[in-house]
């Protein structure tokens, strides 16, 4: 069921493609890495130097609460694992979607004194259809469906 904007706040949890497969190749490379290491071969701590960290935070990326997407009537919030953005719907002025490289993806254009504290926002606008951000991902919906709950919210 979908929450009524105005009244109670949505928390969408996001998730990436193919997460599970990635850490199971880094957990595999790091039990390589052992493996060789173990058996004389030097070379195999740079399997386990650098596929162990990416092994412990891909894993940390697969808790279901990793990804958040929080919606209430002041604004939405990004909760990602090492860093949380909270966006007043004051400073957005329109939502839409955009063809992202493997799927549509929502998109966010700021208001202009919002996108004035962005960096090169007239560059990123250009390149992306007049857009300055897009969200990471859908959250289990399609992009047009997640776009239009957005903007309910932003209208409330």
């Amino acid at each position: 069921m979908e929450p009524v904007p105005g009244v109670a706040p949505a928390v969408l949890f996001g998730r990436r493609r193919y997460a599970g497969l990635w850490f199971a190749v880094a957990v595999f490379g790091t039990a390589f890495g052992l493996a060789m290491a173990f058996g004389g071969a030097w070379a195999g701590w740079f399997f386990v130097i650098t596929l162990g960290p990416c092994a412990v935070i891909l894993a940390l990326n697969l808790r279901p609460q990793a990804n958040q997407l929080r919606l209430d009537d002041l604004g939405y919030t990004l909760v990602s694992l090492f860093r949380t953005t909270r966006v007043p719907w004051t400073e957005v002025e329109r939502i839409g979607v955009i063809d992202g490289t493997k799927e549509p993806l929502v998109a966010i254009r700021f208001a202009p004194p919002a996108a004035a504290r962005i960096a090169d926002s007239a560059e990123i606008a250009a390149a992306m259809g007049g857009y300055h951000r897009t969200l990471p991902f859908t959250y289990g919906m399609t992009a047009p469906d997640l776009a239009a709950l957005m903007s309910r919210y932003k209208a409330a």
